[in-house]
């Protein structure tokens, strides 16, 4: 399996737009991977994992076709991972689309179904919604597909289990420690993932006094939780993700020295993962 991050920022981004604090000085002073835009991802070239406002840039600077990729899992409503503005030049007299062509397939919950069902009507047919059901798996070309229920500030937030053959992806963002009904649902499994990427938003903190996130004390609780309930083990990547400004050490070239000792590896903007 191919995990590609186009963006791994939180709303505001890395720097902030108009933000002038010492971390986004600094990334526009460095560059290179301090940089972060908003989060999304790719799966084997096919399977698009939220989309945000940046998801145009993610194109541009990867060389990716949005009309040859048919499929996106959204995990909740909040604008930096669903922009449904973008759907809107779908409709005919706005682009020209490949003949048979089969569609863009938004995949979420009750309500991304009420956000983009507008668009949805307007494109007639060229965008389509699946409502997803929690702990109910589906299909999507040999990719097995689970949502999860997630801990964040929406009614109906997910994260996904992604499943190719014997390779399972834990795809958790944005989420605090995750609600008991998911760690039920885990322990129930019976087998580790391969590799499970973890909202890091603000950063190095050990705690942090609100829920709907995590940082490197609470990741490293999820990781313990995961290896007790079996659905870790030794082998097993935990790849940080979803920084925000706001955070502490966030930026790429402090915050991997604090995170690489303690097994974390750390995302950034155009990192590619085999797994």
């Amino acid at each position: 399996m191919k995990l590609q991050y186009l963006g791994t920022a939180a709303a505001e981004a890395i720097p902030g737009i108009f933000c002038t604090c010492e971390t986004c000085r600094a990334a526009r002073a460095k560059g290179g991977r301090n940089i972060r835009t908003r989060s999304q991802a790719l799966i084997n070239d096919s399977l698009l994992l939220d989309y945000p406002c940046d998801a145009y840039l993610h194109a541009i600077r990867n060389g990716i076709d949005y009309s040859q990729i048919h499929h996106c899992l959204i995990t909740h409503i909040h604008a930096d991972h669903l922009y449904p503005t973008d759907f809107e030049y779908l409709r005919t007299g706005f682009c020209v689309l490949p003949e048979n062509y089969e569609g863009f397939h938004l995949y979420g919950s009750v309500d991304v179904e009420e956000k983009t069902r507008d668009v949805v009507r307007y494109t007639k047919g060229r965008l389509v919604f699946h409502r997803v059901t929690p702990f109910e798996p589906f299909q999507i070309g040999n990719l097995k597909i689970t949502a999860l229920k997630a801990l964040h500030g929406t009614p109906n937030p997910y994260i996904y289990m992604i499943e190719e053959s014997d390779c399972a992806l834990l795809y958790a963002h944005d989420t605090d420690l995750f609600p008991e009904e998911t760690w039920d649902y885990l322990f129930h499994l019976g087998k580790p993932f391969r590799a499970v990427s973890l909202d890091c938003t603000e950063g190095a903190q050990e705690e942090i006094g609100y829920a709907g996130h995590m940082c490197l004390g609470r990741n490293r609780k999820c990781r313990q939780r995961m290896q007790d309930c079996g659905a870790a083990d030794g082998n097993t990547r935990f790849i940080l993700n979803h920084f925000s400004h706001n955070g502490l050490s966030v930026g790429y070239d402090e915050f991997k020295p604090l995170a690489n000792p303690l097994n974390f590896e750390v995302s950034y903007d155009g990192m590619t993962l085999y797994l």
